[in-house]
């Protein structure tokens, strides 16, 4: 059913290891290296041909590195680790940049809801989105953080019209929420 190739990849779900985890080891003999990967899966930077890539724009490693507060060498060796090592190159090669459009939506007046919950917890999203279909309400943007990536485990979504309190409280009646915010 599933090509040779994509057997591997895909028994990384099915050993209960999450997809940091697995990177994670892949840099064990490497720790200053793992910021530089987390923060290239968590703003979805590629690596193709030993190159740092935004979607198509080339990305300095000079300037990765003083946003991610390592030195330079540090960046080139992890791109470096990242090409050498084939399932590392074909989950960085395919990442995508995801723009987070929230506070974009707040000055043009969409809905704005952020949902923080328990990761493990499954039908957070079919709670949460329920809720406002059951409201009437259109999503426009959502957008889950993993928890292992980001600070919080957190689900933002952009709605067409701004989100009444009764559906607020429909959304914390889903197991796993913890917090809802409105703006």
């Amino acid at each position: 059913m599933f090509p040779e190739e994509d057997i591997k990849f895909n028994s990384w779900k099915h050993e209960n290891i999450t997809m940091w985890k697995k990177v994670a080891e892949k840099f064990e003999k490497y720790p200053s290296q793992i910021a530089v990967a987390r923060e290239f899966l968590r703003l979805g930077i590629s690596v193709r041909n030993g190159k740092a890539y935004c979607d198509q724009i080339e990305l300095v490693p000079t300037k990765i590195a003083e946003a991610i507060g390592v030195d330079r060498k540090v960046v080139l060796a992890a791109i470096q680790n990242i090409e050498s090592d084939e399932e590392l190159r074909r989950v960085f090669s395919a990442l995508k940049p995801v723009a987070n459009i929230a506070e974009v939506a707040r000055i043009l007046g969409f809905g704005v809801v952020e949902v923080y919950a328990e990761s493990h917890k499954v039908g957070i999203v079919a709670g949460v989105t329920s809720a406002l279909a059951n409201a009437g309400i259109s999503i426009r943007y959502i957008l889950a953080e993993d928890p292992e990536l980001s600070v919080e485990s957190k689900l933002t979504v952009v709605t067409e019209t701004k989100i009444p309190g009764r559906v607020v409280e429909e959304m914390l009646k889903v197991d796993g929420v913890e917090k809802v915010l409105i703006s």
